[in-house]
């Protein structure tokens, strides 16, 4: 091979054989290049059904949420008072309920002695470690730090597995430091500890220590250890229910989770003032359900619409400004079947979406009143609901002489869940099923682009043969010319 591609360089003919080969591959790979072009147009379209695919998928999504029962009956929790906070859930109902806040939870709270830092120093006998952290629950836990600086105390602390406690190095002066220790938790079980000498035993005085502690009755009796202060309690959060204080509920936290079904009271603190908790329907709540329907809608017309302009025709012929999906009759189709599933009657042929403040444009698009559907919701929310997810209230009762048992027309949400679920389905969906056809075509073309890399390299070895040939036979005829020439002269 090194013999061909060395005679391929045009010395005896003079020709530019590497440039010629390269126009020859070039004419004989049109088609390769071709079918590179259209795999390209063909994963821009990919990626446009893709695009639109997606919006669609919202549409459903938004569609299908509207189906659903809870959709329908949200409600909003309020607090007169800014001692309560209160959140609703999804199984909250209408209630309305007294709270005066009488205590708020609180973790105990301990300070050590002041003590002196110095470089290299061991605070271990100082502040008397290791030490036992006993909890309420009967259980403790030994500190027992490796080392005795500060950082080697502090973490021995806030590392110890299981201990319920978190501590702090408070500054008070030039290398004087406290330690305040807290729990982690809060409430008279939960946030309570006491921090005691380790192993000890009680004394006479009846000072008890962890090995005959009992944390029912002797709890509130035991002292931390010498040179260890309380400075705060453990203590319940404590609400009264009603006008008065003859309804008393406790938490070990600032959260009362069933004061009423669903619902979360959280106090933030004390308050002789009652606050009302009310919890009550939100019909804002269903208008942004049915606004998010409509913006989803809007999203999948604007990108159909774009994919699939026309564009305009230059004096050349050329169009430009046209969508890559330019005139596809799948979203044509797919326009008009959502135009169609709002303006169309819903409910009964005397009622339309635009009753409810929903309708389409001369654009295209669709338009979304709020204040007319909370208007119509307030005087019929059942027929409004039905109108628009007839899927969302209960099923129809089926007298005993009824076979099948009766169902309620096709609401709005189920119509453009249906729509979308044609389109966007990922086994029989319309655009699915398309951006698979293009994506076959890719897959086919891109085949016989590499079955035409291996023909066109076979090509290129045939040329350089040729070219190789070519010279070899020019280099041989004009040495002939040359010997020839040499013996004419010599007959002269």
């Amino acid at each position: 091979m090194a013999s061909i591609s060395s005679a391929v360089d045009g010395l005896v003919s003079g020709l530019d054989t590497s440039s010629i080969i390269s126009s020859l591959i070039a004419v004989d790979g049109s088609a390769q290049t071709r079918m590179k072009s259209s795999v390209s147009s063909a994963q821009l379209k990919v990626t446009a059904y893709q695009s639109v695919n997606t919006k669609v998928a919202a549409l459903q999504t938004a569609a299908e949420a509207l189906q659903k029962a809870a959709t329908w009956t949200p409600v909003k929790a309020t607090s007169s008072s800014d001692a309560v906070t209160v959140t609703a859930g999804s199984t909250a109902k209408a209630a309305s309920l007294d709270v005066t806040v009488a205590e708020t939870a609180a973790a105990r709270t301990v300070v050590t002695d002041p003590f002196t830092v110095t470089p290299n120093g061991d605070l271990r006998a100082t502040l008397g470690f290791p030490v036992d952290v006993v909890r309420s629950d009967g259980t403790y836990v030994t500190i027992k730090p490796n080392a005795g600086s500060l950082d080697d105390i502090l973490g021995a602390i806030n590392d110890a597995a299981n201990s319920g406690i978190k501590a702090v190095a408070i500054r008070v002066g030039t290398d004087q430091y406290r330690l305040q220790i807290t729990s982690t938790k809060t409430g008279e079980g939960a946030g309570d500890f006491r921090i005691l000498d380790h192993g000890g035993r009680a004394d006479s005085t009846g000072n008890l220590t962890v090995e005959n502690w009992n944390p029912v009755t002797k709890l509130g009796g035991i002292n931390d250890r010498s040179g260890t202060t309380a400075t705060a309690t453990a203590r319940d959060a404590k609400v009264y229910l009603g006008p008065g204080t003859s309804v008393p509920v406790t938490s070990s936290t600032n959260t009362f989770s069933e004061l009423l079904p669903g619902v979360t009271v959280t106090v933030g603190k004390v308050s002789a003032t009652p606050a009302t908790v009310s919890v009550a329907p939100d019909s804002s709540a269903v208008a942004a359900s049915v606004q998010a329907l409509v913006d989803a809608a809007n999203a999948a017309l604007k990108d159909i619409a774009l994919q699939s302009r026309s564009g305009s025709v230059g004096t050349d012929g050329k169009i430009t400004g046209g969508g890559l999906l330019r005139g596809d009759s799948t979203l044509r189709a797919l326009r008009s079947q959502v135009l169609e599933a709002v303006t169309s009657a819903v409910g009964n042929p005397s009622t339309s979406a635009a009753t409810f403040g929903l309708q389409s444009t001369r654009e295209g698009e669709l338009t979304f009143d709020k204040a007319k559907f909370l208007d119509a919701y307030a005087k019929d929310p059942a027929s409004i609901q039905g109108f628009v997810a007839s899927k969302s209230l209960p099923a129809l009762p089926n007298p005993g002489n009824a076979n099948p048992a009766p169902v309620r027309p096709e609401g709005l949400a189920e119509r453009l869940a249906r729509v979308a679920k044609g389109a966007s389905d990922s086994v029989s969906g319309t655009i699915s099923s398309a951006i698979a056809g293009q994506s076959s075509s890719i897959s086919d073309l891109n085949k016989r682009i590499s079955d035409w890399d291996t023909r066109l390299a076979a090509k290129k070895v045939q040329y350089q043969k040729y070219y190789g040939a070519l010279e070899v036979s020019l280099g041989k005829l004009k040495s002939q010319s040359t010997w020839l020439s040499g013996q004419l002269a010599g007959l002269g």
